[in-house]
């Protein structure tokens, strides 16, 4: 990061801070700010990096700058769900930059900040090579351990470990769900993922129908964090609070020291499973809702066709 010096004339702070939190601002703005040290290039990372802060700050009604050191470390936990740790890296170095050009408290070098970051980056990393695979058996045996708990935690935990792995669902996926996105048939429950429809076991549809006599919800997000309390927050997960749950699931099965599990060992292990049990890579494609076959291929072993399919689905896309 070029130096740049901070804004020392209060007046001079107050208009520039009144402009910029804002968003939509120029890039000669951007220049005069940056005090032409920066390459177009640079300016343009800068101001799209600054607004997608801007833009979470104004949706949870918070101020971008000055920001408080929750509203950044809660922007980090959401972006994480959907935004690579590069990309987070770099909103962090724009909302620090801003502060520090403004004379304001940096928030992103609070403790709370970097830890979370931390934390992040070792998750991303963990999860940068391929997730050890959690299988079919994995969650017998957490079913068979948990299903008659009466602890609300218990019951949550294992209905995502269910779901993830009956449905192959996407961390991102998981952590959407609403109440409504449950129907109830004549003997189980289906659950509605952007257009599919997938039915659930007699065994998935029996905790979820326990789920919603425990926590006696009729609308919002599925799967909410729960206090020490045991108690039922309104909020959605986040992708640390996953994080934490698959995490779990390793320690309760005993093989927290040779198994790590994250949000994508399910659809390994799945994948894994169904290809035992005869499906080809295309029928596990389109039942993990891939795009590619390039990734089941990966899971179940087979570098060729995953290196064709590849090739192909970047083909496909120069064409696109």
């Amino acid at each position: 990061m070029k130096k740049i010096e901070p804004i020392t004339d209060p007046n001079a702070i107050k208009r520039s801070i009144t402009l910029f939190k804002q968003g939509d601002v120029s890039l000669d703005e951007w220049h005069a700010l940056t005090q032409g040290l920066y390459s177009k290039n640079s300016l343009l990372s800068f101001q799209n990096d600054w607004q997608v802060f801007v833009d979470y700050c104004r949706e949870v009604n918070v101020s971008p700058l000055p920001a408080a050191v929750t509203a950044v470390r809660r922007f980090v936990e959401a972006k994480a769900t959907t935004r690579k740790a590069s990309s987070i890296k770099r909103y962090i170095i724009t909302v620090s930059m801003m502060h520090r050009i403004h004379s304001q408290s940096d928030p992103t070098r609070h403790r709370e900040v970097r830890f979370t970051l931390n934390k992040l980056y070792q998750e991303k990393a963990d999860e940068a090579g391929q997730a050890n695979a959690f299988h079919y058996h994995h969650l017998q045996s957490l079913h068979t351990k948990l299903c008659t708990s009466d602890r609300l935690k218990d019951i949550r935990d294992l209905l995502i470990w269910t779901l993830c792995f009956e449905c192959m669902l996407k961390r991102s996926e998981l952590a959407t769900i609403q109440f409504e996105d449950l129907a109830q048939m004549e003997d189980s429950f289906t659950l509605h993922i952007a257009d599919n429809v997938m039915e659930l076991s007699s065994e998935a549809s029996a905790l979820v129908e326990q789920w919603f006599e425990m926590t006696a919800m009729s609308e919002g997000p599925l799967l909410r964090r729960i206090n020490k309390h045991q108690q039922l927050g309104e909020a959605p997960m986040d992708h640390s609070s996953i994080y934490r749950v698959f995490r779990r699931a390793a320690e309760e099965l005993g093989v927290q020291g040779t198994l790590t599990f994250s949000g994508q060992s399910p659809r390994v292990g799945a994948s894994q499973d169904l290809s035992d049990s005869g499906l080809t890579i295309k029928e596990i494609q389109q039942q993990g809702r891939w795009k590619s076959p390039a990734m089941p291929a990966q899971y179940v072993g087979n570098k060729q066709a995953r290196d064709e399919a590849m090739d192909k689905f970047k083909r496909k896309l120069d064409k696109d």
